[in-house]
């Protein structure tokens, strides 16, 4: 980060309600463009351009420099990003992603560090998502203390249905100028929000929504959220028509609110519909649900005659009430989610097979890599049976992709097996929740 952008965000922290009127030269900043670039991978797909960071390496300089005097006369127009495909975290349909040409990616890694800056302080504490020092882990750490600590005994998990897609432009300029009063970068922002999407070689025009993919998507949805869904609950509704205690976690689009009563939690349920269609949003119904989860949710249950307390997917892992039988004693637990792990052995399997012609030592690399980042992510307390067993069904298709790159048997199963124990790590708790 460079001098003046470091300097900016701590005179910003102290100023939470400053209305910012000058934006542009710090946006157009030529070491701060270089920062940027140096920032970028240089395994990123590309985007319509087809131009990578070694392409653009070549004069960098003067690449650079031309950029810095577009942006301040105003001459810069982003172009229209890539439409990709991936496949859902439930496994169901696709995920359409926008890929943002090269320069574009430096503005917007730019202009996204200078709205980080702005709003990080206004922000409330109920948002986790790609916010400095906080992660899935710390929200799902945060849910823990509600449920457990606060004793909260109802709860709400809500999921806002194709949110990046739904977000209206109009709503979000109004939001961006509570805080910036510089009339060029607003306009440079509208143009990133309209500039369309390439795909299959067929230009489609962006009315609204902010395209998955690019580096200003992640502070401009907690930028909306924040005004739509965050200040709402912790100002109006929970301090104001809930009769008991009432908390919000939040991650990107995907929240869970907890509940001291269950008539606050109904009457969410109900004002949550009503507050999101007003700004052009509406839940996910198959996402979305209201259920009994706290404390005493396993013996109430058994009172009412239900087999189980409700269990809820939130952030990759489903949560659910263990009763310990010879204490009967229920303890919040917590499993890899069923359909995550499902699909990413899917996917596992696809890789392997096509990296048959690339020998052992690159499948070997691609797995070790593959099992670290699974760890990294699932491997909490109280979850290494999930994380074993998917670390057993890995092994298997590394086996039978070894064994399928040509007519003769690479390995037997006690020769894999003595083999994987000198690289493969194994099933540990990385956090502690």
């Amino acid at each position: 980060m460079t001098t003046e952008l470091t300097r900016f965000t701590q005179w910003a922290a102290e100023q939470p309600q400053e209305r910012y009127t000058s934006l542009m030269g710090m946006l157009a900043d030529v070491q701060g463009l270089a920062e940027s670039f140096a920032r970028q991978k240089a395994n990123k797909a590309p985007g319509v351009d087809g131009v990578r960071k070694a392409d653009y390496e070549q004069g960098l300089d003067a690449k650079l420099t031309d950029l810095s005097a577009r942006l301040r006369r105003m001459a810069y127009r982003p172009q229209p990003a890539r439409r990709v495909y991936i496949p859902k975290g439930d496994g169901k349909g696709k995920r359409p992603l926008g890929l943002p040409s090269f320069e574009d990616r430096l503005v917007e890694d730019r202009a996204s560090g200078i709205l980080q800056a702005i709003w990080e302080p206004e922000f409330r504490d109920c948002s986790y998502g790609f916010r400095p020092d906080r992660s899935c882990h710390t929200a799902l750490s945060r849910l823990n203390h509600i449920i457990t600590v606060e004793r909260t005994q109802w709860l709400v998990e809500a999921d806002i249905r194709n949110f990046f897609g739904s977000v209206v432009v109009e709503h979000m300029m109004r939001f961006l100028a509570h805080r910036i009063g510089d009339k060029n970068l607003l306009r440079l922002i509208r143009r990133f929000l309209k500039a369309g999407v390439l795909d299959e070689g067929v230009f489609h025009a962006t009315e609204q929504g902010t395209p998955q993919g690019n580096l200003l998507s992640p502070v401009l949805s907690n930028i909306y959220l924040h005004y739509v869904l965050d200040v709402w609950f912790e100002r109006r509704f929970a301090r104001r028509e809930c009769r008991g205690k009432a908390f919000l976690v939040r991650y990107a689009d995907d929240f869970v609110a907890c509940f001291e009563f269950g008539e606050d939690a109904r009457a969410f349920e109900q004002a949550l519909k009503g507050r999101l269609q007003n700004f052009g949003l509406e839940v996910e119904p198959t996402k979305t649900a209201l259920m009994r989860f706290g404390t005493l949710a396993p013996m109430l249950c058994k009172r009412d005659g239900d087999r189980k307390p409700c269990s809820f997917n939130f952030l990759g892992f489903l949560h659910y009430w263990e009763v310990n039988r010879r204490t009967g004693k229920a303890t919040l637990a917590r499993k890899t989610q069923g359909t995550r792990m499902r699909q990413k052995l899917n996917a596992l399997k696809q890789r392997l097979m096509s990296m048959r012609t690339e020998g052992t030592r690159a499948m070997q690399e691609f797995v070790l890599s593959h099992v670290k980042g699974h760890l990294q992510y699932y491997g909490i307390r109280g979850n290494l049976r999930s994380v074993s067993i998917y670390m057993f069904h890995v092994e298997r298709k590394l086996f039978r992709a070894l064994n399928r790159r040509g007519q003769r048997r690479s390995y037997n199963w006690p020769q894999f097996r003595r083999w994987k124990r000198t690289w493969m790590p194994r099933p540990l708790a990385v956090h502690v929740l």
